[in-house]
């Protein structure tokens, strides 16, 4: 079974010493989110151009488990800004959180039909 914070700490600590402990305390002093579960770990923090914007620092999950965090915050934010994939750069994108929660609804119906 997968432990994600594991798999968080395990990733952050290759890549930078103490990086695991820096994103930590970066959320902390910006009021964010540190969400630490089985299935995800994520650590987030409000957009510093937009309050109802937050700022996905790092998270290691399925999509399902983004979903339910989806869901628990979105009376509090209005959009999501994330990168596809920490490692390669990709591009900041921002969604609107309903768009996102749209998407767990598209593919809960391609679940059933197949």
């Amino acid at each position: 079974m997968r432990h994600c914070p594991t798999e968080a700490y395990t990733y952050l600590e290759a890549r930078e010493p103490g990086l695991y402990q820096t994103l930590i305390r970066t959320t902390i002093a910006a009021g964010g989110i540190i969400h630490s579960a089985p299935d995800c770990f994520c650590l987030a923090i409000p957009a510093p151009d937009d309050p109802r914007t937050v700022v996905i620092l790092f998270q290691c999950s399925e999509l399902p488990a983004l979903w339910r965090l989806a869901k628990m915050y979105r009376h509090r934010f209005d959009k999501v800004r994330f990168r596809r994939d920490f490692k390669n750069r990709y591009p900041e994108r921002t969604v609107h959180i309903v768009r996102f929660m749209r998407k767990r609804k598209l593919a809960a119906l391609a679940a059933k039909k197949s």
